[in-house]
């Protein structure tokens, strides 16, 4: 009986989720994320802790930069340089909040995505209800971390009670 509750506790454990090792962090982005520039870069640069993978002239890997209201202001072809990729920014007259968003095949093989932003200009004035919708995404981030290490634990605990439980009862 001992032998399959330890089972039990070990298929409960390896089947829980298990935060997975990121691919392709960025090691250095131009202009960085959340910077304020006084004028718009003529291009943009990602690096990442390992090389890109390229499939001949085929577009896997991509930086796609807007302004602050949707229009693409980038050229429609990155370049990968190794570790790096870059585009050309088409229109640089612009102010405000200007997104970033990349898709990069690491050198495992693993396709990843992201996004950024930064400002070009004054720093924007974040309205009372753009703060509230950041505090609710953090919290939102922090509920979801609790939880799973709550679930952890309760699995963690009932079997500890069981297994005394069951010790006892063979004692009697």
């Amino acid at each position: 009986m001992i032998k399959k509750i330890l089972v039990l506790c070990a298929a409960i454990l390896i089947s829980s989720p298990i935060p997975a090792f990121a691919h392709g962090d960025i090691t250095q982005a131009i202009p960085a994320a959340d910077s304020t520039v006084i004028a718009a870069p003529t291009e943009v640069s990602i690096e990442f802790d390992g090389k890109l993978q390229t499939l001949g002239n085929e577009a896997i890997n991509l930086i796609t930069v807007t302004d602050n209201m949707g229009q693409v202001i980038s050229s429609p072809s990155s370049v990968v340089d190794g570790t790096k990729i870059s585009t050309k920014l088409l229109l640089t007259d612009v102010t405000g909040l200007v997104a970033v968003h990349y898709r990069i095949v690491s050198e495992d093989g693993h396709p990843v995505e992201g996004d950024y932003s930064f400002t070009v200009g004054q720093v924007p004035v974040a309205t009372s209800a753009d703060i509230e919708e950041i505090n609710e995404t953090e919290n939102g981030i922090e509920e979801s971390k609790s939880l799973s290490f709550a679930a952890i634990f309760a699995i963690l605990f009932a079997a500890a009670s069981g297994f005394a439980i069951i010790r006892r009862l063979k004692k009697k």
